[in-house]
């Protein structure tokens, strides 16, 4: 007679059960292996919680970095300009500025009041201060561990990011040229920088490539609406910004940078977006010739 429970076979004979087949623990143990050896195998097993912890550290990654370092709140000054770039697109948008008939940022900074556009500026200028400390950050990285060249190579990449940003923040649109070559050469910059990140740095315990994959997103819409002038290339434009603070963050985090407070940014990076108003403001009001034309 053969009795089964609990998936433990026990052959029963006048003397008791027998002691031939596997006994329970045993059969446990085999059955525990098994399991793991179909979690180690299963290549889906383990995607989920990496994905979620690639999109984690990619966007909130800094500030929760900050919070189990037991850091106090205003040492996130990332937070300061995610919150002063959500103003900034919802009072162009919805702040009571006619919408341009070019729907682009660029068409609408022309247009904005000043102390609308030093929101955009003052995280333009928090961009330039991360990009810097990331250029030497990676030289650094890369000169310890014996590439020196292409540590510079990769700083300059970095600085050339920095550059362009300032630039096409401080001339307007309306000097179409030089705005615009400084625009094209910023995205082939950061493009590269960003995919150099990825192939170098992608072992770091803290990197995520979440924000290659926004920019990549946001970039190609960029280019599929470039001839539109509409809200759908306004929005794609919006994608490739968020997408570089976010790269930027990510940056911070990845390379343990804990000076990016609140104060610094509110007084340093404060200090760069008063400069860069100030030139986009003489550049539009004395050197073009016409200026907010995009109605």
């Amino acid at each position: 007679m053969v009795a089964t429970r609990s998936g433990v076979d026990t052959a029963m004979s006048p003397d008791g059960p027998s002691t031939s087949g596997p006994g329970p623990v045993a059969s446990m143990s085999r059955t525990d292996s098994r399991l793991e050896s179909l979690l180690v195998r299963d290549p889906f097993a383990r995607r989920p919680p990496r994905a979620i912890a690639c999109v984690v550290r990619g966007t909130v990654g800094e500030c929760l970095g900050h919070r189990a370092d037991k850091l106090p709140l205003w040492r996130s000054g990332m937070l300061l300009v995610v919150a002063e770039y959500v103003a900034f697109v919802a009072l162009s948008l919805w702040g009571g500025t006619p919408a341009p008939k070019n729907k682009s940022i660029c068409g609408y900074l022309e247009l904005l009041p000043d102390w609308i556009f030093f929101l955009y500026a003052h995280v333009a200028a928090a961009g330039v201060d991360c990009t810097l400390f990331q250029a030497l950050a990676v030289f650094r990285r890369e000169r310890n561990e014996g590439h020196r060249v292409f540590g510079v190579l990769r700083a300059l990449t970095l600085a050339t990011c920095a550059l362009c940003l300032a630039g096409f923040s401080a001339l307007p649109r309306c000097l179409w040229t030089a705005h615009q070559n400084a625009v094209l050469t910023w995205v082939l910059a950061t493009s590269v920088a960003m995919f150099a990140s990825f192939a170098r740095d992608r072992s770091l315990e803290r990197y995520s490539p979440f924000p290659l994959l926004a920019w990549c997103v946001g970039t190609c819409f960029c280019v599929a609406f470039y001839y539109e002038s509409s809200m759908r290339f306004y929005a794609a434009e919006a994608t490739t910004v968020v997408a570089y603070i976010l790269w930027c963050s990510n940056a911070n985090h990845a390379f343990f940078r804990a000076s990016f407070s609140v104060a610094r940014v509110a007084a340093l990076d404060g200090a760069l977006a008063l400069v860069l108003t100030g030139a986009f403001r003489y550049n539009q009001n004395r050197v073009c010739k016409v200026t907010g034309m995009w109605r």
